[in-house]
């Protein structure tokens, strides 16, 4: 089913407070879709604009974020560098803790994924697309070097265009081309509890330091907690465990007394569940065409759903254009990683941790046999279509579909 991954595994966070320069602007170029979301979509995405806080515990830390702000800066976002004082000025219960200060965008927020998702996919059917379900996807056809079919239970699809956009399950597709993705599924734990005392109305979402743990409000009297808590653990997606552990749990809740001094009792716990943030080296994902003609499309490390207008925009581009024109190519194209990563992205998670001799493509991954759904496109018909949509901006981000 649509979703079934890891789009609403996750905790719905729309931020544009990032630490490079490539995802900051996919974030740059995801703002608009989801300010107009319900006016284009006709569904309201729940999106609630309460503000990141990411939380300096130390100087060093607080330049960071200095920098950090700097750059988004420089894309126009409006995020603020706040001062020790500044941060017990605005919210009084985080007085007293010890920060040396914070970065801060009041646009930040999170919205509901499961509306998020119906949204599109009602929208990608009114365009023409069959949204097939419980098909499992078994290999390719190729001809002449190039795609001409995907092999399903449901028989073969003939398909101009094939876009891999499988989440923590993209490598496994990509292989059977021959085609290394340098993708890892780290498994990410959350939970939805009851405070001991009200959370104030205007408190934003809190990160402590490094991005170790997290929470926010989710409603009336409730809490998302998070964090990978300097554990980052790779996992099988086809045989991880989808529930949180109680270990954890536990661990957790310490920590956000620690961090934050908000009391979250283990008994007020009301739900908990893992998903995975299928992660490239950088951080960065992944949007390029194969030598077979596959589009791969992912590699998002947890920000896919907030950076999903932007994939569909330059998915589109890809497929018709013939090339990415609203951010630079090499920033994720899949040849990045012939090298050595350069640039990763740091905030909100724990990055990955190089080992000398395995910083090049093809000595990091390790994959399942297995088939599953993919996005196959034909677009013979929908080209033109696709060309006034990314004339008025006005994509889809990519889903698994096939046009009629």
């Amino acid at each position: 089913m649509p979703g079934s991954g890891s789009s609403t595994r996750n905790g719905g966070g729309i931020r544009s407070q990032l630490g490079t320069a490539t995802n900051v602007r996919l974030s740059v170029l995801s703002e608009p879709y989801w300010a107009e979301f319900e006016d284009r979509f006709g569904i309201d995405p729940g999106l609630t604009r309460i503000g990141y806080l990411f939380l300096a515990a130390s100087d060093d830390e607080l330049e960071t974020l200095r920098t950090h702000v700097d750059l988004q800066h420089r894309f126009g976002v409006a995020s603020e560098l706040l001062t020790a004082a500044d941060v017990g000025a605005r919210w009084p219960v985080l007085a007293d803790l010890g920060f040396s200060g914070a970065g801060f965008c009041a646009s930040d927020g999170y919205l509901n994924q499961h509306r998020a998702l119906r949204g599109f996919l009602t929208a990608a059917e009114a365009a023409g697309a069959t949204i097939e379900c419980g098909i499992e996807v078994l290999g390719f056809e190729v001809r002449a070097d190039r795609i001409d079919a995907v092999r399903t239970t449901g028989g073969s699809v003939q398909a101009d265009v094939v876009v891999n956009c499988a989440g923590a399950w993209a490598p496994t597709l990509a292989q059977q081309l021959g085609v290394v993705l340098p993708i890892r599924s780290r498994r990410v734990q959350l939970l939805h509890a009851r405070t001991v005392d009200a959370l104030p109305p205007d408190l934003p979402w809190l990160i402590g330091p490094h991005g170790q743990v997290h929470i926010r409000r989710e409603g009336t009297g409730r809490a998302q907690v998070g964090g990978f808590l300097g554990k980052d653990e790779t996992v099988d997606p086809w045989a991880f465990d989808h529930d949180a552990d109680e270990e954890w749990i536990g661990a957790v809740l310490t920590e956000v007394v620690r961090c934050f001094g908000i009391e979250v009792g283990r008994s007020s716990v009301l739900e908990s569940w893992a998903g995975l943030y299928p992660s490239t080296p950088d951080q960065h994902p992944i949007i390029d065409r194969t030598d077979a003609g596959m589009v791969v499309v992912g590699g998002f490390a947890g920000l896919g759903l907030m950076h999903a207008p932007a994939a569909g925009l330059l998915s589109a581009e890809l497929i018709v254009g013939g090339q990415i024109d609203s951010l630079e190519p090499d920033e994720v194209s899949l040849a990045r990683f012939s090298g050595r990563v350069q640039t990763v992205e740091q905030t909100g998670f724990q990055p990955w941790v190089f080992e000398e001799g395995r910083t090049r493509m093809g000595e990091r991954c390790s994959y399942v046999k297995a088939g599953l759904a993919l996005s196959v496109l034909k677009t013979t018909r929908a080209s033109c279509r696709l060309r006034q949509r990314i004339a008025s901006r006005r994509l889809l981000p990519s889903a698994c579909l096939r046009s009629r």
